[in-house]
């Protein structure tokens, strides 16, 4: 992404989950993008392989292969829907296990009351 001139720095984490780490970006006209990191098969990599269709034929692969698959399979996702005017953050590059997308505003859902 950096080489590609996508982003010109790495800001903080803004948030963690299961399957990824979310972290702001910095684009060289001085915008804030969101970077996400995949990274299955960290907490529980038997539950990825049962619970996830990544593998299909395969019986084995590795954490970044899986990863892989998933970022690009996000990617694709958010872009179709983005495509036809679901409400999702602008789909702007892939790369390994890597997502870039636009910032969008907003709360964490434990603070919405209704």
């Amino acid at each position: 992404m950096l080489q590609r001139g996508l982003i010109c720095g790495l800001g903080r984490k803004i948030g963690v989950g299961k399957e990824s780490d979310v972290f702001l970006a910095q684009t060289p006209d001085g915008g804030e993008v969101i970077v996400k990191f995949a990274r299955l098969g960290r907490t529980s990599f038997r539950s990825i392989k049962r619970n996830r269709d990544y593998l299909q034929h395969r019986k084995s692969a590795g954490w970044l292969y899986m990863s892989r698959l998933m970022a690009l399979r996000e990617f694709a996702f958010m872009k179709a829907l983005h495509d036809e005017g679901f409400p999702t953050p602008v789909p702007i590059s892939h790369n390994r296990h890597v997502v870039l997308m636009s910032r969008v505003e907003g709360v964490p859902m434990a603070q919405v009351s209704d």
